[in-house]
């Protein structure tokens, strides 16, 4: 589900280029990409791009409380039993998913992006 409870489908999302970027607060690497995260999602009304950030068995209130004083406006989907990091066999976070239009994993990046150079490379990808 998302902060809001609604739960999310990726299937919803079918038709179009998604990034789906699995994470936690209690994770240094990924605190710091989140910056590189937003960033992406205030470009991506241009292309299309979905972004969804999955926290990783942590409590709704602890994400929120860093989205907020982050000031991130990314959609954030809650993994609280860490089902969906099993089903994509998460071993490390960050782990970021690019999948391409037609429901196509083309990308799997274990570890942080260390720049929006990088991230935008790996976007090029999904997004012609």
């Amino acid at each position: 589900p998302n902060l809001e409870g609604q739960p999310i489908s990726l299937s919803d999302f079918r038709g179009k280029p998604v990034l789906v970027n699995f994470w936690a607060v209690r994770c240094p690497p990924c605190r710091f990409e989140m910056p590189f995260i937003q960033a992406i999602f205030e470009e991506s009304s241009d292309t299309e791009l979905v972004v969804l950030a999955v926290d990783i068995g942590e409590a709704p209130s602890t994400v929120k409380d860093f989205i907020q004083s982050g000031n991130f406006s990314f959609p954030v989907l809650l993994d609280t039993g860490q089902d969906v990091a099993l089903e994509y066999n998460i071993r490390a976070i960050p782990t970021t998913f690019l999948i391409d239009k037609d429901g196509i994993i083309q990308v799997i990046k274990v570890g942080a992006f260390p720049s929006m150079l990088e991230i935008k490379r790996s976007l090029s990808k999904i997004i012609p």
